[in-house]
């Protein structure tokens, strides 16, 4: 029977980490293989024509605020693997965050396993917010992912070890503990084994858990009570990590505050303190030394303090709402309710409180922190962009702690089972409503980022016909191009994303210069309307065409370009705004215009634009077909 419990416990246990996870990637694939925004610049410095840069000041950087070196060797790698795919660093994403969620799963107390569903529910809430799809500009968009998780994964890693040492602390405190109450203590030396004389231990001034511990004395205890190495090893471990976490990206920064005053608070050796503090001022410093304030960014000397101060708490409310007053009321209450844990953690002198703490404490100020630089460097841009789904992973942690340090308060305070009916419900229909409300506001931004995403084969045409159409790329690769324009012949001599495939026999629309069956094809209906306005030649051999079809229940799949043999030239895609058939025919028509892009042949007299619909079989013409004149 009781092995049955345990493998239902793993079971369930199995179930809570997929759901969430899985969820994640599915949104991944729909994400698409051509990267956006930032991870051209980034990647504009180490990769040319002539492949990966060999010079070390090409991967040792700043990108705005950040050290990216990490990300960058990433990036390299993924470009070797899966010829630059956005999925593929969407992929690492979803590996590190996977690798995440088991460290705080790991950190959770494993007293807690007394109560199955409890323990259950912890991790199902730890999955949750750690897949939470209010992030999904990180998951969905690998460039973005990749820094900011992996930043979280070496900063919750790096709190990981800290914990450890404090438990190891913990450990000696309580073993000494026995070996004064032990009467072995009070016997002669004569009856003391030889393992306990090797173990005779002088403490000076040793600084552990216990305030009423009086290190000057004398013990004999076992020499496994106090493991030197271990407090070396996971220091070590822990600085590691956050050196790492502090060239992925600079929201790491807000971890060192963390690791110099717990360290303090928890009463660790000199040598720790010193460690951590020492380690901090160095990659404090040498960040601050090297800053410039990007030319991208709001000037400090013009902060507004009010903004900033509203932006912490929207900041951590933003994932539950995009209504900056709800997000803001929702970020002092999280704000209050941690820093009521963190005055009673204080206060408190019970074990194993102080030790199980730690680690949630530790990531809400992390998280705190983060959104406390966020505030300063961005708020200028209004309070607003707080809510941005790049942070939302770390808000995100902070609720999870939140609602494990409330759990492990009613807990310590044997609330539970107390708690019963109306009560219980209400506390688990509020932690319900929140993720709902989460859930709600990342499937809005994947949704968006999705839409974005199908017109990727339409930038991979124009590209692989010659074009480099600026206005396409800035609306559906980017808002600052010149970094993708750069790089085009790169990614094209090495058949990168998004030459890696030829688009224009494999796509979604129609293969060019096939021909298409006339009984397949229609003249113009007055059930369609559409007009095909211009073609502009930006090759000899390859040319942009516009128009317009109306479209006011999203069937339009593409328009196909035919020539008047039939023979596919091009396609096009709908869905680019038209404010001037607004007036005519209302809002529906607001984003009715198509553009696409042709390959012209010297044999194409006439070009006629057929559209292709989800819902029908067939091609239906639209009007104004196109005669091209011989130059």
């Amino acid at each position: 029977m009781k092995q049955n419990s345990q493998f239902l416990l793993i079971a369930s246990a199995i179930i809570a980490i997929l759901i969430p996870a899985a969820y994640i990637l599915y949104l991944i694939s729909q994400s698409g293989e051509l990267s956006n925004f930032d991870y051209w610049w980034i990647t504009w410095n180490f990769y040319s024509v002539e492949g990966l840069s060999t010079n070390p000041f090409n991967w040792i950087f700043r990108a705005n605020e950040h050290f990216l070196l990490i990300p960058s060797i990433l990036y390299a790698l993924n470009i070797i693997v899966t010829k630059g795919s956005n999925i593929g660093l969407s992929l690492i994403t979803w590996i590190f965050a996977w690798i995440q969620c088991h460290i705080l799963i790991a950190m959770l107390p494993l007293r807690m396993r007394q109560s199955p569903f409890l323990f259950i529910f912890l991790i199902l809430c730890i999955s949750i917010f750690n897949f939470t799809p209010a992030a999904a500009h990180n998951w969905m968009r690998g460039f973005s992912g990749v820094p900011w998780i992996g930043a979280n994964l070496f900063a919750i890693a790096s709190m990981f070890c800290l914990t450890k040492i404090a438990e190891t602390s913990s450990l000696a405190v309580s073993n000494i503990r026995r070996g004064l109450k032990s009467p072995s203590n009070s016997e002669s030396p004569l009856k003391r084994t030889e393992k306990q004389y090797k173990s005779l231990v002088l403490f000076r001034g040793l600084r552990l858990l216990d305030g009423g511990f009086n290190p000057r004395r004398v013990m004999a205890i076992d020499e496994g009570d106090i493991s030197t190495p271990k407090y070396i090893k996971w220091a070590i471990s822990s600085i590691i990590s956050a050196l790492l976490a502090s060239i992925s990206y600079s929201t790491s920064l807000a971890l060192w505050p963390v690791l110099c005053i717990f360290p303090v608070l928890l009463r660790l050796s000199r040598q720790i303190i010193i460690s951590y503090i020492t380690a901090a001022i160095l990659v404090v410093g040498t960040y601050f030394l090297t800053y410039k304030t990007p030319s991208t960014s709001p000037s400090l000397a013009k902060l507004n303090i009010a903004d900033a101060i509203a932006y912490i708490p929207v900041y951590l409310g933003g994932i539950f709402s995009e209504n900056v007053t709800i997000s803001l009321i929702i970020g002092i209450a999280g704000s209050i309710a941690t820093t009521a844990f963190g005055v009673y953690w204080l206060l408190s002198k019970r074990y194993p409180n102080r030790i199980e703490w730690v680690p949630w404490l530790s990531i809400q100020i992390y998280a705190i922190a983060t959104a406390f630089m966020a505030a300063v460097s961005r708020s200028g841009f209004g309070v607003e962009q707080a809510t941005a789904s790049r942070y939302a992973s770390l808000p995100a942690l902070f609720w999870m702690s939140l609602i494990i340090l409330t759990t492990l308060w009613l807990w310590e305070w044997q609330l539970i089972a107390k708690i019963q009916g109306r009560l219980l419900i209400i506390l688990l229909a509020v932690v319900a409503f929140a993720i709902i409300s989460m859930y709600r506001i990342g499937g809005q931004t994947a949704d968006a980022i999705a839409y974005r995403a199908t017109y990727q084969p339409l930038v991979a045409l124009s590209l692989q016909l010659g074009i480099t159409d600026v206005s396409l790329i800035k609306e559906r690769v980017g808002n600052k191009p010149a970094a993708f324009i750069g790089l085009v012949d790169a990614l094209k001599a090495n058949n990168l994303v998004p030459f890696n495939r030829d688009v224009k026999q494999h796509n979604f629309c129609a293969a060019i210069d096939e021909k298409i069956n006339p009984n397949l094809l229609s003249s113009p209906k007055d059930g369609v309307p559409g007009y095909f306005d211009t073609v502009t030649k930006f090759t000899p051999t390859a040319a942009r065409v516009i128009g317009w079809v109306g479209d006011p229940e999203n069937k339009v799949k593409c328009i196909a370009i035919l020539n008047q043999e039939n023979v596919v030239r091009g396609f096009a895609m709908s869905g680019f705004p038209r404010p001037d058939l607004v007036k005519i025919f209302g809002p529906s028509y607001e984003f009715s215009a198509w553009r696409g892009y042709i390959e012209i042949s010297s044999a194409d007299k006439m070009l006629t634009a057929y559209t292709s619909f989800q819902n029908r079989e067939g091609w239906i013409a639209l009007r104004n077909s196109q005669f091209l004149q011989k130059n």
